[in-house]
């Protein structure tokens, strides 16, 4: 009974110390959805093409200094103008994935970049190690039609964005100048006499018509 005892006391103890001594999880697999919006109120559609990398430094200290430079995986000193180019880690892309980037995080501080050559957009964050969390899922928008915006702790940069222009008010269209009525002249009435088509008669010129021969016998018999 005693043996019991002790060999029940022996095995607490392991599994105390067991405990004590579990494996601590120092990395944390970053999933992220990328959805795209090309225009205001538009539907978010998932991302096609994207790319990510991360560094293990401090987005305080650390900058992209434009799209060329997101593309070449290039980060700028803030402070002194050095660059990097040799990312710390890649990411995977898998579009048929609802989570389409997956990227390895093993650094208690680091600088997580996501570039969309489609939209010609990239984004950047400071990402702190979470602590025992294997796996992390996150989304990210990235609207082509706006200006550089912060979206869910990303910073989402547009290098190409240019103001709509302001579209001018249509004028309304010249309406045609209808031509005056002429009048139209009353028709003749049917009672108004006609003229009169009578030759007028001959003026008196002041001779004498020649006598005739009947006037010529009166004149002798008197």
């Amino acid at each position: 009974m005693k043996k019991i005892s002790t060999c029940v006391v022996c095995c607490m103890a392991v599994l105390l110390l067991q405990g004590c001594f579990k494996d601590v999880v120092n990395y944390t697999q970053f999933q992220a959805a990328v959805f795209n919006q090309t225009e205001s109120g538009g539907e978010f559609t998932p991302a096609v093409e994207l790319e990510s990398y991360a560094y293990y430094v401090d987005t305080l200290e650390w900058k992209i200094a434009s799209y060329e430079d997101a593309v070449a995986r290039r980060l700028t000193n803030k402070l002194t103008g050095k660059t990097l180019t040799e990312p710390d880690v890649v990411g995977e892309f898998n579009p048929a994935e609802e989570y389409q980037l997956s990227i390895k995080i093993e650094s208690p501080t680091s600088m997580l970049v996501v570039v969309n050559p489609t939209m010609k957009l990239y984004a950047y964050r400071k990402y702190t190690l979470p602590v025992n969390l294997p796996s992390v899922l996150a989304k990210l928008y990235m609207a082509s039609w706006r200006k550089s915006h912060n979206a869910s702790g990303w910073w989402v940069v547009n290098d190409f964005y240019a103001p709509p222009t302001p579209t001018e008010p249509t004028p309304p269209a010249d309406e045609e100048e209808e031509e005056p009525e002429v009048p139209t002249p009353p028709a003749e009435d049917e009672d108004t006499p006609a003229e009169d088509n009578e030759t007028p008669p001959a003026e008196d010129d002041g001779e004498a018509d020649e006598p005739t021969e009947n006037e010529d016998n009166d004149n002798n018999l008197r």
